[in-house]
């Protein structure tokens, strides 16, 4: 699926930011991040900072090594842009949650997410990742079942 939006300086930087993301290019990634960054994602994730936040995304990288993140739309502004993204990966580590570990089940993974990215200059100071997590978890095999 193709990005339906112009080019503007914002949704360039939130291109490099995910594809650092999706090479585990942390040197990158944290470069495209303010040094007073905000970063928040479903889980009670909310990592301030460069540091925090590679910290915080590499919970996903460890439990699907081959997770990437597909821009399929955005919504692009001065200085906030809006991201449709697809993640496609295969959950073959643990992937650690705020209620345990869950092994890895070796299953595919797709999950649709927005991203919210605001910028200052040349950085990203405010993202906040929305994602569905029935997804993610129905994707693994992790759902209760009824009964």
């Amino acid at each position: 699926m193709a990005i339906i939006a112009p080019t503007t300086p914002g949704l360039e930087l939130a291109r490099r930011y995910l594809e650092a993301f999706n090479s585990a290019d942390w040197e990158t990634f944290k470069s495209c991040l303010a040094p007073e960054s905000v970063h928040i994602e479903p889980g009670d994730i909310e990592a301030h900072g460069p540091d925090a936040t590679v910290e915080a995304v590499k919970v996903f990288r460890t439990a699907m090594p081959d997770l990437n993140g597909t821009i399929v739309r955005v919504v692009p502004g001065p200085d906030t842009t809006m991201a449709e993204i697809v993640w496609r990966g295969t959950h073959t580590g643990p992937l650690v949650t705020p209620t345990g570990t869950i092994a890895p089940t070796g299953r595919a993974v797709m999950v649709h997410a927005c991203k919210v990215f605001a910028f200052e200059g040349d950085r990203i100071t405010y993202g906040r990742h929305y994602w569905d997590l029935t997804e993610l978890l129905g994707a693994i095999g992790a759902l209760p079942t009824p009964g």
